[in-house]
């Protein structure tokens, strides 16, 4: 039986929403860092800014998240693959990915929170225009970011649930299939206990309107297959 999310949509439809959703969203988060790392290689000057300023540990830093990115651009095509040729292994690895997502993201979150409300500096030594990097935001700022960052969690965490319960539901298929449809019971090393016995052989004459003496053959327990399907 296939589950459902928000009432009444099936969780395969939104592991094919969610996983192209993200698909898109972090390739063009790959694309946008692997350009920046492009101008900074060249050392290009774009709209005043010269890239060439960016020293080793920054391009170094611009590869990464790219790759990061990248990485979880490919995991979540692989999750949209999966949602449609309905693959366990591929809608599990984004699963899982999603999830791990969502605890790094938390943890982020909950450091960006303090540092808001103690208005410490986020990185030691940063300065725009002459000022330090420090959070200096109004009561009614920190209100409206805490309320955003709260929402924005339970929405992932949320996401990360419809697709667990995917994985659940092909769990649940894949072993439905391989107990309705397994083979022969093994009894020994090279004995088989078949599932089924051919009745005896009756007479040749005999027709459906002239039966035999006796109960019809194929209406006991082992030979009635219309009652089984």
């Amino acid at each position: 039986m296939s589950k459902h999310f928000c009432c009444c949509i099936p969780v395969r439809f939104g592991v094919f929403v969610f996983s192209l959703f993200h698909f898109l969203a972090e390739g063009v988060c790959a694309a946008i860092v692997w350009f920046w790392l492009h101008l900074a290689l060249k050392g290009e000057v774009v709209d005043g800014n010269d890239w060439s300023q960016i020293n080793n540990a920054g391009k170094i830093s611009l590869g990464v998240i790219a790759g990061v990115f990248s990485l979880l651009a490919l995991i979540a095509f692989g999750g949209w693959i999966g949602s449609i040729a309905r693959s366990r292994a591929l809608v599990k690895i984004y699963s899982t990915t999603t999830w791990i997502t969502v605890i790094v993201t938390a943890a982020a979150s909950g450091y960006m929170l303090y540092l808001v409300y103690s208005g410490k500096n986020f990185f030691k030594g940063c300065e725009v225009n002459g000022q330090q990097c420090e959070f200096h935001f109004k009561w009614w700022q920190k209100f409206i970011y805490t309320v955003s960052t709260v929402v924005a969690l339970l929405i992932n965490c949320y996401i990360a649930s419809v697709i667990g319960k995917y994985v659940d539901q092909l769990d649940s298929e894949n072993h439905t299939w391989s107990r309705e449809y397994q083979p022969a019971k093994v009894a020994g090393a090279s004995t088989y206990e078949p599932t089924y016995y051919p009745q005896q052989a009756q007479e040749v004459n005999q027709g459906l309107l002239n039966p035999a003496a006796g109960p019809y053959p194929y209406t006991d327990h082992a030979h009635r297959f219309g009652s089984n399907a």
